[in-house]
């Protein structure tokens, strides 16, 4: 086995998260809080080491997992492309994770629509969940594995622990982004007039800037589009970003400067909300008016110069815990992708999860994947495991706080308040430099439905 030295450093931090949408009070929209940490940058990445330099580089990669075709059946995960009984052998885990998973899509996984019903998420399925926890728990990252409890505790006890870890991950992960069915990042800087460049960063952010030594490299030629967005009446296009030339050479941007999102513009007849309509393939920029998004029934680009070059500006927020920014795409990449380091300064952990997928080349990877619908997940649980399940600090300690919230029967709200406060603020104890938990009842009424669920309270 490989020894990951300071994984624990790694802080793939949210900023920017997709539940920082703020629609327009004269349009019906969501009342969502924020991810970011006030426009604070994120804490760069430690530099992370394997014992082994003989770890598989880009060059020589592990080849790519197979997935199952076709898709393993209830009770089941898919192991080496082949389906396979089981994730821990402790029947009471197995059974809430590789169970039924209609409860938890339907009452549990739900998001918001723009007239504030609730449905079940079309992005955010248990059973992708299930898999990418087997998947970090089975192989992990180097020694890294997630945390389903004890080894050494009793069957009961071993339950608890592991199902209330994962009820804490999926509290957080509802506020930030299920509950808007959101993978990659909302434009919703109304600070800005929605902005075009908000995909560089919003409320002042820069998440190119977001440097560290393992930070994906700049590179102006590439172009991408997000394949989610918000949906409330007007609401942004998808946020993209793309090379100043292709924009000039389009006849849209002039001076180095774009535009906005312009959210009154009304789009009767509304012919993206016909029978059938499909937004086209391309580039977000180069949809016709009134045709950005399936729905769309207000709102378009307008290229009035307002707004600034999106070229290299594809670092936005992607999966169920945001990852933002170079830095930490550049970690996630090194860590879980094909790696774009030397390896000789930067070996990497045996056997890789994704070694076919560069996700400096291909950030929307983690919300486009149909060969890997678990990204999204395993985005975040990585996040989840390198700086939650690791923290300790003023004599706080994660795992000591589940264990003893745990044992205490499972009763107050202290546990998933500094859990939220890690998350969403950095601290354990806020109101720390940051300010206040944002949305805290909610992550506590989540954190609560989540143990209803799954029979712990």
């Amino acid at each position: 086995m490989r020894t990951l030295r300071t994984l624990h450093h790694v802080a793939l931090l949210l900023v920017a998260a997709c539940a920082s949408e703020s629609p327009p009070a004269a349009h019906p929209g969501y009342d969502g809080g924020t991810g970011a940490v006030d426009g604070a940058r994120p804490v760069d990445a430690g530099v992370a080491s394997v014992d082994d330099a003989s770890a598989p580089t880009r060059d020589g990669a592990t080849p790519p997992t197979p997935g199952c075709e076709p898709a393993c059946a209830v009770g089941a995960v898919c192991r080496e492309g082949r389906c396979e009984e089981g994730l821990t052998g402790v029947a009471g885990i197995d059974e809430v994770l590789l169970g039924d998973p209609m409860r938890f899509d339907n009452e549990v996984l739900i998001s918001q629509d723009p007239d504030l019903s609730w449905r079940p998420s079309r992005i955010y399925k248990w059973r992708d969940f299930a898999q990418a926890v087997a998947t970090m728990h089975d192989r992990g990252i180097g020694e890294m594995r997630l945390y389903l409890g004890d080894g050494d505790a009793s069957d009961a006890r071993r339950t608890q622990q592991a199902l209330v870890n994962l009820a804490a991950f999926l509290a957080q992960a509802m506020k930030e982004t299920i509950r808007y069915d959101a993978c990659d990042e909302n434009n919703w800087d109304a600070t800005s007039q929605y902005a075009i460049s908000n995909a560089c960063g919003q409320l002042g952010q820069d998440y190119a800037g977001y440097d560290c030594e393992m930070a994906c490299p700049r590179d102006p030629t590439m172009a991408a589009t997000a394949v989610t967005h918000a949906t409330w009446y007007g609401a942004p296009g998808p946020l993209f970003c793309a090379p100043d030339a292709t924009l000039v050479a389009a006849g849209l941007m002039r001076d180095g400067r774009t535009g906005r999102w312009d959210y009154g513009h009304d789009c009767w007849p509304y012919p993206a909300t016909e029978a059938g309509f499909s937004a086209s393939d391309g580039p977000a920029w180069s949809r016709p008016d009134c045709e950005v998004y399936a729905g769309q029934r207000a709102g378009r680009y307008v290229w009035d110069g307002s707004g600034g070059s999106v070229e290299g500006c594809c670092w936005w927020g992607r999966g169920v815990i945001q990852t933002t920014g170079r830095c930490n795409f550049g970690t996630l990449n090194h860590f879980l992708g094909r790696s774009h380091l030397d390896p000789a300064r930067f070996p990497r952990p045996e056997g890789a999860l994704y070694p076919d997928l560069d996700f400096c080349a291909d950030p929307e990877s983690i919300c486009a994947s149909t060969a890997h619908p678990e990204l999204k997940w395993i985005a975040g649980l990585f996040y989840w495991m390198s700086s939650v399940e690791t923290y300790d600090r003023e004599g706080w300690r994660y795992l000591d706080a589940l264990r003893a919230f745990v044992d205490g029967g499972l009763r107050d709200d202290g546990f998933i308040d500094a859990v939220s406060g890690i998350v969403n603020r950095g601290c354990h104890n806020p109101p720390c430099a940051t300010g206040p938990v944002d949305g805290l009842e909610d992550r506590r009424e989540t954190f609560d439905l989540v143990l209803r669920t799954m029979g712990l309270r």
